[in-house]
């Protein structure tokens, strides 16, 4: 039975993560509205190499940054240096990038977009401090999620929020239908939250630049898991630029509009999995776990009944909500949701495959792992964007989502034996991804709001005949609750 403590964590992390998503949905009404059609298709282009960036100048330090928590929070002394140390590497690894990319970025841009469109100076320039600046303040957040320390954590992703805001819009209104206040407002809230980010660490830890030892050990865990993240961002990121190749700015913006309305999904199964993890990472180090046991499995399986039902849930409102607000040119992006979204249906299964190999440091295996869906994407990127479009897109993003799995599972088994309830976590999101494309296709002249619904009420019920003893338990739990109150 997952406590308690658990659901209250899950919600504040799943609430309080989920604020850029908030910021980026409520900055969608005026972008899409205040910045024409082709501009907002090179922003995507611009966010999405700004991703890159955020993943290349990080080098994996988000994550090294928690696994060194639980290895040392005992040894306060330790733990301080250890921390100080990866501080100093993001900021030697991001200064370096910086003035690489200043080198290196024009000509780099001039070779993909033919020089039409999309040019380094200013905007990509831009991307790459801003990514620079994002990158440190993940780190310092994914530390304080590590901690198990909520109210800092909210407090300065709160701060993040109101600059995002503050300063989009603020450049929005002062320079309307140009890229200037979009890609400004992405700086400077970025400077921001990098101070604050930078204060905190120098507060609490000394910031030393340690080579030798400790130096390799930090390169040996993170350079696998920087390849991996380079890999998996090909895997997610990778449509616009192929689209590019084949398409105008203004099919990649409504194709860029629909991945954004995906991130409700993404950010929520972030938070929630932010708040699992630690105490994923808790049992494994108790008993030293190198196979699945009924404690274990709870976590995941909890994780997987939710993303079951947010994933319809997401679909059936979205296109009921934001037409209010989003013009009518980008109509077109309700059709391609539902296959989006229902890609996070294997998410649960991917963290389970995925939290062995980080906690017992066998990084190495993930570049080898996701390079071979790497290569997959790609080519079915390419073949199928060049010959059907938008959907090909769509198609090639769902297949890859699959396949990703079966290679991390692979990879995973080796050196940890997996014994896991197949229907809730296999069979479950196969047969409810199975239904979401069939009702897509066969129903596709009914009402786009009715197929929604459809799908949220079947989903739903499947989910409660799968879980109904653990949604039995928890209505228990939280009746006692009540009473108790």
């Amino acid at each position: 039975m997952i406590s308690k403590n658990l659901i209250k964590s899950s919600f504040i992390y799943t609430i309080i993560g989920a604020l850029p998503l908030a910021s980026a949905f409520f900055l969608l009404l005026f972008y899409t509205n205040y910045i024409t059609k082709a501009d907002y298709g090179a922003f995507v282009l611009y966010i999405s190499f700004t991703l890159f960036v955020q993943i290349l100048v990080n080098f994996g330090l988000d994550t090294y940054i928690g696994i060194s928590y639980f290895e040392h929070k005992h040894d306060p002394d330790l733990l301080k240096v250890r921390i100080g140390n990866i501080v100093a590497y993001l900021l030697a690894v991001g200064i370096i990038s910086c003035l690489v990319f200043l080198l290196l970025g024009k000509p780099l841009f001039s070779f993909i977009f033919k020089g039409k469109d999309l040019f380094f100076f200013p905007y990509g320039f831009m991307s790459v401090i801003t990514a620079f600046f994002n990158s440190f303040f993940k780190t310092y957040s994914n530390l304080l999620i590590n901690q198990q320390r909520p109210e800092r954590f909210a407090t300065v992703n709160f701060a993040n929020f109101i600059m995002t805001i503050g300063f989009s819009l603020g450049g929005l209104f002062l320079y309307p239908y140009t890229l200037i206040g979009p890609m400004w407002g992405r700086l400077l809230s970025g400077f921001g939250i990098f101070l604050i980010a930078l204060f905190a660490f120098t507060h609490e830890y000394p910031i030393r630049l340690q080579l030798g030892t400790a130096l390799r050990k930090t390169i040996s865990f993170s350079l696998p898991v920087l390849v991996f993240f380079l890999l998996s961002w090909v895997i997610s990121n990778i449509f616009p630029w192929i689209m590019k190749q084949f398409m105008s700015l203004d099919e990649i913006a409504v194709f860029g509009l629909a991945l954004q309305f995906t991130l409700l999904i993404e950010f929520t199964l972030n938070g929630l999995s932010s708040a699992f993890m630690p105490k994923v990472y808790e049992l494994i180090k108790k008993d030293n776990l190198y196979h699945s046991t009924p404690e274990l499995n709870k976590y995941f399986s909890a994780f997987n009944a939710l993303s079951l039902l947010i994933i319809p849930l997401a679909t059936f409102l979205l296109p009921l909500i934001m037409p209010i607000f989003i013009p009518k040119d980008y109509s077109e992006t309700y059709l391609f949701l539902a296959l989006l979204n229902i890609s996070f249906a294997s998410r649960g299964l991917y963290n389970y495959f995925l939290a062995p190999i980080y906690y017992h440091k066998k990084t190495s295996l993930l570049p080898k792992l996701y390079s071979y869906t790497a290569i997959i994407q790609i080519v079915a990127s390419i073949i199928l964007i060049k010959y059907y479009g938008i959907w090909g897109a769509v198609w090639a993003n769902l297949f890859t989502k699959i396949i990703q799995n079966i290679f991390l599972y692979t990879g995973s088994r080796k050196f940890f034996r997996f014994e896991f309830n197949t229907l809730k976590l296999l069979w479950l999101p196969l047969l409810v991804t199975a239904f979401i494309i069939i009702t897509e296709f066969v129903a596709k002249n009914m009402n786009i709001h009715l197929i929604h619904l459809i799908q949220l009420v079947i989903t739903s019920t499947l989910v409660f005949l799968v879980y109904k003893k653990e949604t039995y338990q928890l209505a228990l739990s939280l009746l006692k609750t009540r009473k108790d109150s």
